[in-house]
């Protein structure tokens, strides 16, 4: 059994699944770069390009993703001392948020054990001694900043070990389009500017036949 998700799914899942392995959230960005960048250097396919900077591996398309998610309300932000750099990110402690993770061990068996590794092994590092253990990476050394250390697999879909309904589905529940217009019926119908009673609905196949 095996299907496709959208390059972008598999993105988000990806870092979805890697903040849910954090009981108290990831202190910050850099803290959860660097384990990203550790736990998917080793596994095909790679979700994202990193570079290399003065703070060690970064992925811009990691970064994007990440706010997209918090503005979609698939993943939370809080920070307490006002500055989005230093927030901590969390996971919703929701069943759909644990069904979204099910069904990336299921799909992705080799990515959940990267990414669980991972976190276990650097997830509860102090910053200062993450940034050592890269620094003295040989991976790393004598690097310029800008310089490419890994590349996302490919652009095109992503082939998982799940049925093509829960493909579809997770393409669906993860895209931002889609969590934004559900946003703005909700609160339209919440105004009273949406009336449900005036919207036309179209018979299933099994009733009209």
């Amino acid at each position: 059994m095996s299907s496709i998700i959208d390059r972008e799914t598999f993105q988000r899942l990806t870092l979805m699944y890697l903040i849910a392995q954090f009981p108290d959230g990831v202190d910050n960005d850099r803290h959860l770069q660097k384990v990203l960048y550790l736990a998917t250097r080793d596994v095909e396919p790679k979700p994202f390009t990193f570079h290399f900077t003065e703070e060690g591996p970064f992925s811009r398309d990691a970064s994007v993703r990440l706010l997209h998610m918090f503005e979609t309300d698939i993943v939370r932000r809080e920070t307490p001392n006002g500055s989005a750099r230093d927030a901590t990110w969390m996971a919703h402690d929701t069943e759909t948020c644990r069904e979204f993770c099910e069904a990336y061990e299921e799909g992705l068996p080799q990515h959940a054990d990267a990414l669980r590794a991972s976190v276990a092994e650097f997830g509860s590092l102090k910053q200062g001694r993450l940034n050592g253990l890269l620094a003295a990476d040989p991976r790393l050394q004598g690097l310029r900043c800008g310089r490419v250390l890994m590349r996302e697999t490919s652009r095109r879909p992503v082939r998982v070990a799940l049925d093509d309904d829960l493909a579809e589905e997770l393409d669906m529940m993860l895209s931002p389009v889609f969590l934004q217009s559900m946003r703005r019926m909700d609160r339209a119908m919440a105004q009273g500017e949406f009336d449900t009673s005036k919207v036309r609905v179209i018979r299933s196949l099994d009733e009209a036949f």
